[in-house]
């Protein structure tokens, strides 16, 4: 069975079963099926498998889609420290204001068909975190680095599981290898990228292909940028 799916600026997401058939009385949708999970846009819809898909928002929250039961159940949420109610949740602390949102969420392949799943979330503010989910009693951020001084737009691990490409508005693609991350919260320092590549103007996507063999990067310069090997790259060199 073929399902698409699409989210709004207004919080909400459609499924459309392709292949459906309406009938007055079976069906007046057409196939389609709309939930509003979140309050502000989406920013991320992704299937875990076939039983699960994960969506995220400007909202701060990120929520998982129980297809059989038709239920969003939230898996996480960012907080700010004003109120001590969620002081036990991982992600308590993380929201730093108004100009602060969750701006990109991908599932870290490594860990992919699990219903609990690990993911990777950039924000507003030009930091990556990677959040592990598989345990509900042990939610863990694993690292969290700032990569840029302003929003990151896309995030793409390498089938390697080791290079991680970033990039967003700051128009750079940074290549990192996430050995070295840490959590760096409260820190001066910022990782060192093992190359990077200037697209001029923000990078809308930059994703691994699904060998590794090629980097895709699209931005706002109306371009599109295929470079081969990236991942081979070091000590901080600048791709052409």
């Amino acid at each position: 069975k073929l399902i698409c799916c699409a989210g709004d600026k207004g919080g909400y997401v459609g499924l459309w079963d392709v292949d459906a058939v309406a009938t007055p009385e079976t069906d007046n949708n057409h196939g389609v099926s709309l939930f509003r999970p979140h309050s502000r846009p989406i920013c991320c819809l992704e299937w875990l498998n076939n039983h699960n898909m994960v969506s995220a928002s400007y909202d701060g929250s990120v929520r998982r889609l129980n297809v059989e039961k038709g239920v969003f159940e939230e898996i996480f949420a960012t907080y700010d420290d004003s109120d001590t109610t969620y002081l036990g949740d991982v992600g308590y602390g993380l929201d730093q204001g108004y100009s602060y949102w969750t701006q990109f969420v991908t599932t870290d392949h490594r860990y992919k068909g699990t219903s609990n799943p690990c993911l990777f979330v950039s924000t507003s503010f030009g930091e990556v975190f990677h959040l592990d989910l598989r345990v509900a009693e042990k939610k863990m951020i694993t690292f969290h680095e700032s990569v840029s001084d302003k929003k990151i737009n896309s995030v793409s691990l390498h089938p390697n599981g080791t290079t991680l490409a970033t990039g967003g508005l700051d128009g750079t693609v940074r290549l990192f290898d996430i050995r070295k991350f840490r959590d760096s919260r409260g820190s001066s320092r910022s990782p060192k990228p093992l190359c990077k590549q200037v697209a001029g103007l923000s990078i809308s996507s930059s994703f691994f292909s699904p060998s590794g063999k090629s980097l895709l990067t699209t931005s706002f310069a109306n371009k599109l940028d295929l470079t081969v090997d990236a991942h081979l790259k070091a000590g901080g060199e600048t791709i052409k």
